[in-house]
């Protein structure tokens, strides 16, 4: 951790799919920061998502930063104002491109792909868990011809390798879940690079430094936006 920093109060808002990872990161970087949990029902609602890290970020009064374990995710973080503490967001799309970007390159989401960590897997509504709600509702026929329709422009489930647990844990499911959806199961190496970056407390050029007071916005992520005529 840098020396203007090292003193500084941080405090560490994330998304419950990326626990295994950041728990490994601290571990290895051996720091400890009180950490606000959120749940991953709030990725499928961008504006559910800005409303509850608000309301996370207003109740912490006691940190100098606040370092924000999420990405852009689909503008989710944009218009969050650091009304407590500066914050620091990664510059990236979301919580799969921060566990598949290398060092010095950033991952870009490959199109008719499907992602899944064992976080995604135990997430509150995990893929597992719609489907076996969409057969109690509707029938196993039924349920089957949705997930068909939903995902049509799929062709590959991918399986990522973050290092912070073991794939045995999750590749069984998996495995049914690709079958199941008639997708080519991939597996792909991930990296936490970023993370640890993030909790070093980094504000280098991939990371958002959003002072006291200021609003992140699409510029902070190099989305450059046009006023309508």
């Amino acid at each position: 951790m840098t020396g203007d920093r090292k003193h500084r109060r941080t405090a560490l808002i994330a998304c419950k799919t990326l626990r295994h990872e950041i728990n490994q990161a601290m571990h290895d970087l051996g720091c400890q920061y009180p950490i606000t949990w959120v749940d991953s029902e709030y990725h499928n609602d961008p504006d559910g998502l800005r409303v509850k890290l608000q309301e996370e970020i207003d109740k912490i009064k006691d940190a100098d930063t606040i370092l924000l374990a999420y990405g852009c995710c689909g503008n989710g973080t944009v218009g969050l104002n650091a009304s407590t503490a500066d914050l620091i967001v990664p510059r990236i799309e979301d919580c799969i491109a921060m566990v598949l970007s290398k060092s010095g390159q950033i991952y870009k989401k490959q199109k008719a792909t499907f992602y899944l960590t064992k976080g995604w897997l135990e997430g509150t509504n995990s893929l597992t868990k719609e489907i076996e709600h969409a057969v109690k509702r509707y029938g196993e026929q039924q349920a089957k011809r949705v997930f068909e329709l939903m995902f049509k422009h799929y062709k590959y489930l991918m399986l990522i390798d973050t290092k912070a647990y073991s794939l045995d844990d999750c590749l069984a499911e998996t495995k049914t879940l690709a079958e199941s959806l008639n997708l080519k199961l991939i597996l792909a190496q991930g990296d936490i690079w970023l993370l640890k970056k993030l909790l070093a407390g980094s504000s280098d050029q991939d990371f958002c430094l959003i002072r006291k007071g200021e609003t992140v916005s699409n510029q902070d992520f190099g989305i450059i936006t046009q006023d309508l005529p």
